[in-house]
């Protein structure tokens, strides 16, 4: 038997005459979201979260870093990138990256305030986007933060390339809507990591811990050097020091160790 609702079917709610965003940068949002719901843990979450904003938006350059801080994620660099050349990153780390407005104490605080920042409204003129961006094709930039307590932060940001002048109103809109609904995911992320690491007898560092992660995954050097935007010497390195702190003789026995960790008790 069905019951009939009392009074007239109700009508959906008319958006309101300025709303920003069309049913089309909605989906974007919901786009992404759906890229990264499933993810297993924060490396995979970070790397769907790269491909799908570039994916979306058309994004130049995707760059997902996370830390205790906004600071620390950018001194530390851990995360991931996409999209930058390796001449583009090796200037950067070669000087550029003290005059990075991004990195500046005032910026950031700005980007804690509103959730999400363009760059061409606090630095558009700068040194750093006329002689080092434009150069490389990179006419503006835009920043995301979302923050997770005692578990960090997580610092997403994105890059546009000539012919659009800066990052649209409508993506930074798109954005803004997209951050309240990645917050829970990366919150979750973010604990998990965050107890995993703390279960770390290993004193690795969070580099080590993400060369670590991938090549447990079973990648290769030349993927992880990829994956997370460093040299492959460095990669060697990292893994040299991870098997010695593990006690692991190949990278067999390291991913076998590593996941083992990794299951919950």
């Amino acid at each position: 038997m069905t019951i009939a609702l009392p009074g007239p079917a109700p009508k959906p709610r008319p958006l309101p005459a300025d709303e920003p965003l069309s049913p089309e940068d909605y989906r974007r949002a919901v786009g992404v979201v759906e890229a990264v719901d499933q993810s297993t843990d924060l490396a995979e979450f970070r790397e769907r979260l790269v491909r799908a904003l570039k994916s979306w938006f058309g994004f130049l350059g995707v760059t997902v870093l996370h830390g205790d801080t906004a600071a620390d994620a950018l001194q530390h660099g851990c995360g991931v990138q996409s999209g930058y050349s390796a001449e583009f990153m090796a200037r950067y780390a070669d000087g550029w990256i003290v005059e990075d407005p991004f990195r500046s104490e005032e910026v950031l605080a700005q980007l804690a305030a509103v959730g999400v920042l363009r760059l061409g409204d606090v630095a558009a003129d700068s040194r750093f986007v006329r002689q080092y961006l434009r150069p490389h094709g990179i006419t503006d930039k835009a920043a995301m933060l979302i923050e997770a307590g005692p578990s960090g932060v997580l610092l997403v940001s994105v890059a546009v390339r000539d012919g659009v002048p800066r990052v649209p109103d409508r993506d930074l809109a798109v954005l803004r809507v997209l951050r309240r609904h990645l917050a829970p995911l990366a919150v979750e992320q973010l604990a998990r990591h965050r107890a995993r690491a703390a279960r770390n007898e290993w004193q690795l560092t969070p580099r080590e811990w993400d060369v670590a992660d991938l090549a447990a995954q079973g990648l290769t050097n030349r993927q992880i050097a990829g994956r997370l935007f460093i040299g492959v010497d460095t990669v060697k390195k990292h893994l040299t020091r991870v098997l010695a702190a593990t006690s692991c003789a190949s990278r067999t026995q390291l991913a076998v160790l590593f996941n083992a960790r990794d299951t919950p008790v």
